[in-house]
């Protein structure tokens, strides 16, 4: 859960807030998130400075966005509008494969 009157989602100038360092040893399908920022905000993937926009969550709403996640990526969040996100919480739960420590 990110509380951004805490750590703020940066706006669109800024670099990305790193919320994952590694999504685990399979790739993730799916990001089932709960909003209440109230903004839109981009999901980026790759290291720093190399980030790509994935997705976008946010609204204000709870949804499931459908996006395929490489194995071992790193993500990261930014606002789409130039202002950071300091209101509101962001949860975000990566479905699919994940962290699955069984069989492939």
């Amino acid at each position: 859960m990110l509380n951004a009157s805490v750590t703020p989602i940066p706006g669109s100038g800024s670099n990305p807030l790193q919320v994952v360092a590694n999504i685990g040893l399979k790739a993730a399908f799916a990001i089932d998130y709960a909003d209440s920022t109230g903004d839109y905000i981009g999901v980026y993937v790759g290291p720093a400075g190399s980030e790509v926009l994935h997705s976008i969550i946010g609204g204000g709403v709870v949804s499931r966005a459908y996006v395929v996640i490489a194995a071992n990526s790193r993500v990261s969040l930014r606002s789409l509008t130039a202002s950071a996100i300091s209101n509101g919480y962001l949860s975000c739960i990566f479905m699919g494969m994940g962290w699955s420590g069984g069989a492939n």
